[in-house]
């Protein structure tokens, strides 16, 4: 086995160089949190669609992150139920021109008039959150939640944009992403 001090000075000043270069690069995760809860759980009854048959109380779920890049001017938040509609998707929460300072959304405020930011345009045509309802029989469903740090101030976006639209309007803003997974079935 070679010696380390017979490394060629070359390889030598190459590792050095790498060395001191990813510690300034290195940065901390940008991670999404639904507090209490680890990825790919069952949401709870409470935060499936209060429609009738669904069996829920339409409560989005508490998240919380860290901070996202420097440059970080607004968050935006997507939930899509991909296996939705025959395997076509639905859209359950489209919400974006969060402030760079906010790092939580507390349980409920989805679907609360008011909420920080801007509202999308979900799978109903409406503004704001609608809660997991799979048919009954399916296989639980996943609903992905994801989270989007943007070079992008909170007031650049039109309200009411359809999640296709908003990943359109995004594309080349997007600093940082991460997601949650979460399941229902009835």
């Amino acid at each position: 086995m070679p010696r380390l001090t017979s490394m060629n000075p070359w390889l030598a000043a190459l590792a050095v160089a790498l060395c001191v270069q990813f510690p300034a690069q290195a940065q901390e995760r940008f991670t999404l949190n639904i507090p209490g809860v680890s990825d790919d759980r069952l949401f709870t009854s409470a935060a499936a669609s209060d429609a009738a048959g669904c069996g829920g109380h339409n409560i989005s779920p508490a998240l919380n992150w860290n901070t996202g890049p420097a440059a970080t001017q607004s968050y935006a938040i997507v939930m899509h139920d991909p296996d939705g509609q025959q395997g076509q998707g639905v859209d359950n929460w489209v919400h974006y021109g969060i402030k760079a300072g906010i790092h939580q959304i507390p349980a409920g405020a989805g679907s609360k008039p008011g909420f920080e930011g801007i509202g999308g345009t979900n799978g109903q045509n409406t503004s704001g959150y609608i809660g997991p309802c799979p048919p009954v029989g399916d296989s639980a469903h996943h609903y992905i939640i994801q989270l989007y740090a943007l070079d992008l101030a909170p007031d650049a976006l039109p309200a009411g944009l359809t999640r296709a639209q908003l990943l359109e309007k995004i594309k080349g803003h997007v600093l940082k992403n991460s997601s949650v997974v979460r399941r229902y079935h009835r």
